[in-house]
């Protein structure tokens, strides 16, 4: 009984100390070699991640206008070259729309009452508003041939305050081609207002 209980305790040993090997040689495979560099716990982390974004003080600090000036650097300058609309003075106003619509033949849009407004289609998306309260302005009418406008609307009952004229040779091209004239003729609306009616030549 000994012996066999001797030789049970053998095999028990050696198992023991086969186990024990199998566990060392699964610690040396997981181990990290010796003299080895540790990857940090939040590696992955980092490189898949966002990119930090700047915190909202230091976002507007470079945002801070150059000298000053009270304008972002980056910011786009402001241009209102494209007009909208053009509004008129019309004291009586049956007698501006019949005068816009009949005599200069711009097209209507529509009329309010009894809030007293009126409008036209002038082309390129700009709208002629005529109303009494509204403040007084010039309008400058382009058309191909002045001489021949000028006799149109003069048979229509308009009194032009003179001849057609020369106001301006564009010697630098600062409205186009280098050289040409812009020739005008004046008249007035029934309210007053400057009118104008423009040929490049």
């Amino acid at each position: 009984m000994a012996a066999k209980a001797g030789t049970g305790t053998a095999r028990g040993k050696a198992a023991a100390g086969g186990r024990k090997a199998t566990a060392t040689k699964s610690t040396a495979r997981t181990a990290p070699a010796k003299g080895a560099r540790k990857r940090p716990a939040d590696a992955r982390t980092t490189t898949t991640s966002e990119p930090r974004r700047k915190s909202p003080k230091t976002a507007a600090s470079a945002r801070k206008p150059a000298g000053g000036a009270g304008q972002p650097a980056d910011a786009e300058p402001l241009s209102l070259a494209k007009l909208g609309q053009i509004a008129l003075t019309a004291r009586n106003l049956n007698k501006s729309i019949a005068f816009y619509g009949d005599v200069l033949g711009l097209r209507m849009i529509a009329r309010f009452d009894p809030a007293g407004f009126a409008f036209f289609r002038l082309g390129g998306g700009v709208r002629l508003m005529l109303s009494a309260t509204a403040s007084a302005a010039s309008l400058y009418f382009n058309v191909d041939d002045l001489d021949a406008s000028v006799a149109h609307l003069r048979r229509r009952g308009v009194k032009f305050l003179q001849k057609p004229a020369m106001v301006h040779r564009d010697e630098d091209g600062d409205f186009g081609k280098k050289g040409v004239e812009e020739w005008m003729a004046f008249f007035h609306d029934p309210s007053g207002n400057l009118l104008a009616l423009v040929e490049r030549r």
